[in-house]
């Protein structure tokens, strides 16, 4: 056995001073062995903590464990798209139905109310009597009985005007343009010739149409009774 020099012993009673640490009885422990002797170098003595207890070496954190891999959540597919006239509710059908009830409401109601007629053709002398009444009844009276114009039913405007054309003219000039004593009219009219007595007639002419004019003149001549 081999002997373990004196100064390693010296330096192993130094160190457990140190320490604090009874000397070792029984004799002195043998010294470790020296690198590269075959035996495993010593490691060396913790330093003592404050107080004389000597410090414990940290314990080594332990490894974290890896976090496990989140699966991946699968988004849910889009709702595929649904017209609206099928969300309403509404059968497709009815769309149309629907586009079609008002033509045919139309249709209805024009069967039960049918246009009337077109407006009857009026004689000269119905159409006549409409002017009469709109432009002379307020002078001449409604039925041609005189008033502030002279009388001219009872075939009175036929003695005034036995020339039709006469007649016509006086009704596109009238009296408004004549002095009062004016004498109009046919000069051999029985009960004597008509004057200008208001001199209020206006000229029709420009404010009705020939036609107007013309139907007029037949209705007080053949109208008026």
């Amino acid at each position: 056995m081999t002997q373990v020099p004196e100064y390693l012993l010296e330096r192993s009673r130094e160190r457990r001073a140190a320490l604090g640490l009874p000397p070792s009885g029984g004799g002195e422990a043998p010294a470790p062995a020296a690198p590269g002797e075959g035996g495993a170098a010593s490691a060396p003595a913790a330093a003592p903590a404050e107080g004389g207890v000597p410090a414990t070496a940290p314990a080594s954190a332990p490894a974290t464990a890896a976090e496990a891999p989140v699966p991946a959540v699968e988004e849910p597919p889009a709702p595929p798209f649904v017209p609206p006239a099928a969300r309403s509710g509404i059968p497709v059908w009815v769309v149309p139905v629907l586009a079609i009830l008002p033509v045919w409401a139309f249709a209805y109601l024009g069967a039960l109310n049918p246009p009337s007629a077109a407006a009857p053709v009026l004689t000269p002398i119905q159409a006549g009597a409409q002017v009469f009444a709109k432009n002379c009844s307020p002078c001449h009276g409604a039925q041609g009985e005189g008033g502030v114009g002279p009388k001219l039913a009872g075939g009175e405007a036929k003695l005034t005007f036995p020339n039709v054309a006469d007649h016509i003219a006086w009704v596109d000039t009238g009296s408004i343009s004549k002095a009062k004593g004016t004498p109009y009219g046919d000069p051999a009219r029985p009960g004597g010739q008509h004057t200008v007595k208001v001199a209020g007639m206006p000229a029709f002419k420009g404010s009705l149409s020939d036609t107007e004019i013309q139907n007029v003149v037949t209705f007080e001549r053949d109208g008026l009774k």
